[in-house]
């Protein structure tokens, strides 16, 4: 495919055709609801199919401090080029459980948690609602560790995924990675976890598009700050000591245990990323037995709210090589 068979929404008047496509969205919502594994600890999903029905559907695993609205214009263009799309508010985030009261704190005492999870919501809600179908993963960032990992413990499951800008190993900012880890241990055995750790704060509000680091649109960020000054759980702004060490620890299991996945992967990297480190990307795409890299060199860490330049040449690549046979 060397063209989209649909049109991206224009930047220009950006938050006018947002508001328009959101409520647009809720005509193709099937299903939504919670799914707890455990007592008191339930997570928010979603469900939305095209029309014309769907031969194969899409579950899209969020990234640090997201949430299922942020993924809004995505889920539109995996409908209109005829998938079904099952997205869910990880732990902490959204209008799923929290383990801390703080909104604005992302806190994880175990990875595993979110995959339990996951696995949770695709077993008893995800196969049953849409048996007999392919069934594709789609993982950016946080929500691509978490991916991969399900990858390694639950194979056979998902036909095809693709990882959008993965988090293998998250990057310490202007600290060696080595310290910043080190740190979040320190702080944890101390038992200062729920702590945020020092870089970040409480939600401000504040536009800071000139120094951000996750998307080269301007149209795009504004939007979501925007959702996100409207609604406490929406802003997610910080980690604790906690979840950044359980971040750093992360690519040990994933690295060991790479090797064992036969599923097809698309691993989407962005050339200007700061978030996440990219040599540890470049290790899992040489571990993977069956995975492809494509570089996006102008792209920053979210590769799909990128310029649309960017953002139509990503979605070819991803949904070409979902509609590889």
């Amino acid at each position: 495919m060397t063209k989209l068979p649909f049109p991206l929404l224009p930047e220009e008047g950006y938050q006018q055709e947002m508001e328009h496509l959101v409520l647009k969205l809720e005509r193709f919502r099937q299903a939504s609801g919670t799914s707890a594994r455990l007592p008191e600890r339930g997570i928010h999903w979603e469900y939305y199919a095209p029309d014309e029905g769907c031969e194969a559907v899409i579950c899209i695993s969020h990234g640090f401090t997201e949430s299922v609205l942020k993924h809004s214009e995505l889920i539109w263009y995996f409908l209109r080029a005829g998938f079904g799309v099952f997205i869910c508010d990880h732990m902490g985030h959204g209008k799923s459980y929290r383990l801390l009261q703080e909104t604005w704190l992302t806190h994880a005492t175990s990875f595993a948690d979110y995959i339990k999870d996951f696995h949770f919501w695709v077993e008893r809600t995800v196969l049953p609602l849409s048996r007999g179908k392919k069934h594709y993963l789609f993982g950016h960032s946080m929500g691509g560790a978490i991916a991969i990992l399900y990858l390694e413990q639950h194979p056979g499951i998902f036909d095809r995924c693709v990882l959008s800008a993965p988090m293998v190993s998250p990057s310490a900012g202007e600290l060696p990675d080595f310290l910043g880890g080190a740190l979040a241990s320190f702080m944890c055995m101390v038992g200062q976890g729920e702590k945020p750790i020092p870089t970040q704060g409480p939600f401000s509000g504040e536009d800071r598009w000139e120094t951000n680091n996750c998307t080269t649109s301007k149209a795009r960020y504004l939007w979501y700050l925007g959702e996100q000054k409207k609604d406490l759980q929406l802003q997610n702004s910080a980690a604790t000591y906690a979840w950044a060490k359980e971040a750093v620890n992360v690519q040990y299991p994933i690295l060991a245990q790479a090797c064992t996945v036969n599923t097809p992967v698309l691993l989407c990297q962005a050339g200007l990323d700061t978030i996440v480190n990219l040599p540890p990307q470049d290790d899992l795409a040489n571990l993977l037995p069956n995975c492809r890299k494509i570089v996006y060199r102008d792209a920053k860490h979210e590769i799909y709210r990128s310029v649309n330049e960017t953002l139509e040449k990503f979605l070819i690549d991803v949904i070409s090589f979902l509609r590889e046979e």
